[in-house]
């Protein structure tokens, strides 16, 4: 992957940024053609961390959203359903 941007609300900590970068980042061997940016954007209310990413390809654009009580849990399941994606646009 050429580029992933990492946007941090104010609540959310800086550890997150590497954690979504390695997690997220590992995604484009599922990419059925080179992802040319990425974007996560984590934010925060009360209770709940939201997460949302974008992956711009060649010919097509990506995305998914994600709702979790932790950083961890919000970018796993994110990951997960952006494989999810990926995986089904070799079919």
């Amino acid at each position: 992957m050429d580029y992933i941007q990492v946007s941090l609300a104010e609540a959310i900590p800086e550890q997150a940024r590497d954690y979504a970068s390695a997690r997220i980042g590992s995604l484009d061997r599922y990419a059925p053609e080179r992802i040319d940016f990425a974007w996560v954007n984590l934010t925060s209310d009360k209770a709940v961390i939201h997460a949302h990413a974008r992956f711009d390809l060649k010919w097509v654009e990506v995305q998914a959203y994600a709702e979790a009580n932790t950083v961890t849990e919000v970018i796993d399941l994110l990951r997960e359903r952006m494989r999810r994606q990926l995986v089904s646009m070799h079919n």
